[in-house]
């Protein structure tokens, strides 16, 4: 790229705020999904599970600098992923395999690593050696999906004061000690912090989002009492929001752009798209900036309010962003999936989705772009190895999209290669790092997964074939780094264990 392009480019980067200054909250489900439920009217009174005590708040993290990734050169793109992993076939007789590929050659190092990462140990954290061979939940059937349930147009509650009314009337009539009591409290906390009298300095985006998340529960706490099981929630909008027990209902931004359990399908990308633009929060880092569409849970600490980012939410937004510009022309669009790939410039102790990661402390620092951030935490946590693939190919996805998109202009000529350059780096990074993900028998869900110790979370089935279909998707993009490979012994794991994937 020339001086006066990346010029350019840093001047464009610095007007996304302005142009798109929106914001975001949602409760993270997860990326694996299981067949789609049809969606149905609720309508039935449900018993409560136990109560979640909510905490008070703390203080939103505050946004400094990222640093700019240099670009490579650009790799073709492919068509974009799917939004919900695809399905997977019965297997056929297996040749024997041979032994897992050797190490990808290292990247070149990384030359705009953030000072403040955090120095890795010479041995990594101590735990106990995953258990050998499929965990116990891949013998055992799978959970029933989360129920679906659409709000419509007819029923939907207007405007943020009606809502509040019906929490607080809900709250007061709720009984001491039952899941109703958490879950309201809960989400009248939040109206406090973002919405009340007391609430200022909040972002447009942020209160357009839970304002959003108010009225969805105001809605279903109105004649109902707190569900028994996950629950997903559309709203009139096509937004989707997913139900914690202690929590309540909050705005999801990967199951509302990865269209969630077909909740959404019948919503056009535009339509979609524009109901995102005004919760994508504005953030500043320095001179630059970048929009987030945040979360507000926190998976180790329940009653926790604190906003976060995603890079899977991120970079399915860039990708639903990506189509709405290609059918409709409107530059909107073409700003809005560049401030969401901006934010894979900025690091997670910076308010943005990249941690730079390494497991010895002989290797270069590279980028992993994390499914939740957990600022000030260890760089691996929330790292969760679906989402990063599922990142890889959206990033592909949008620049194959954006890439001569009508009327996108410099945004989308920018947006295409920041995404190219930002899926490349990912993949070298991923290269290297599978075999850390790799116990011999069964893959990893991730290496710090909230919770629990270093190395011993293992994919249930459903996740570890997920594995193995994006890494074959991964490998059609990235020939050469070793995930064809990989898919096929991770597939012979699933074979040699006498199981089956899961249909989708």
């Amino acid at each position: 790229m020339s001086r006066a392009r990346q010029a350019l480019a840093l001047i464009l980067l610095g007007i996304v705020a302005g142009a798109v200054g929106y914001a975001g909250a949602a409760a993270l489900g997860g990326a694996s999904e299981a067949p789609s439920p049809p969606v149905v009217a609720a309508t039935a009174t449900t018993a409560a599970a136990p109560a979640v005590a909510p905490r008070p708040a703390p203080a939103p993290p505050v946004a400094v600098a990222p640093s700019e990734p240099a670009a490579p050169p650009e790799a073709p793109g492919p068509p974009p992923a799917p939004a919900k992993p695809p399905a997977a076939e019965p297997p056929a007789p297996r040749p024997p395999r041979a032994p897992p590929p050797p190490p990808a050659p290292e990247p070149a190092p990384v030359t705009d690593a953030p000072p403040t990462v955090p120095p890795v140990p010479e041995t990594a954290p101590a735990a106990p050696a995953p258990p050998a061979g499929p965990p116990p939940s891949a013998l055992a059937p799978p959970p029933d999906p989360p129920t679906g349930v659409a709000i419509t147009e007819e029923t939907a509650l207007t405007g943020v004061d009606a809502a509040h009314r019906v929490l607080a009337a809900a709250l007061a009539a709720a009984p001491e000690g039952s899941t109703e009591r958490s879950d309201l409290a809960r989400a009248l906390a939040l109206w406090r912090e973002y919405l009340g009298p007391d609430a200022t300095a909040v972002p447009a985006g942020r209160r357009a989002t839970v304002a959003r998340a108010l009225r969805a529960s105001a809605w279903w706490f109105r004649d109902r009492r707190s569900p028994r099981e996950r629950v997903l929630l559309r709203d009139e909008d096509g937004v989707i929001l997913t139900y914690r027990a202690g929590q309540g209902f909050a705005v999801n931004p990967v199951a509302t752009t990865g269209r969630w359990r077909d909740l959404n399908d019948d919503v056009p990308a535009p339509a979609l798209a524009e109901a995102l633009l005004g919760m994508g929060v504005a953030r500043r880092a320095g001179d630059r900036a970048f929009t987030a569409w945040e979360y507000y849970d926190v998976a180790d600490d329940p009653a926790a309010i604190v906003p976060g980012t995603s890079g899977m939410a991120q970079a399915r937004v860039a990708l639903l962003m990506a189509h709405a510009q290609a059918q409709t022309g409107d530059p909107r669009f073409a700003a809005a999936a560049l401030g969401a790939l901006a934010a894979f410039t900025a690091d997670v102790g910076r308010g943005g989705v990249r941690s730079m990661v390494r497991t010895s402390s002989d290797q270069t620092l590279t980028p992993w772009y994390v499914e939740r951030a957990y600022p000030g935490d260890d760089p691996w946590k929330g790292g969760a190895l679906n989402g990063f693939m599922v990142t890889l190919l959206n990033l592909r996805g949008a620049a194959s999209i954006l890439d001569g998109a009508p009327g996108g202009g410099e945004p989308a000529a920018v947006a295409t290669t920041l995404a190219r350059d930002l899926a490349d780096r990912g993949a070298r990074s991923l290269s290297r790092h599978l075999a850390d993900h790799d116990t011999g028998s069964w893959s990893l869900y991730g290496l710090l997964t909230p919770g629990r110790p270093w190395r011993s979370y293992l994919a249930d089935l459903n996740y570890h074939c997920y594995h193995v279909r994006l890494l074959a998707d991964l490998a059609a993009a990235y020939p050469g780094h070793g995930f064809a490979e990989t898919a096929d012994t991770w597939q012979g794991y699933v074979d040699d264990g006498g199981l089956t994937c899961p249909a989708r």
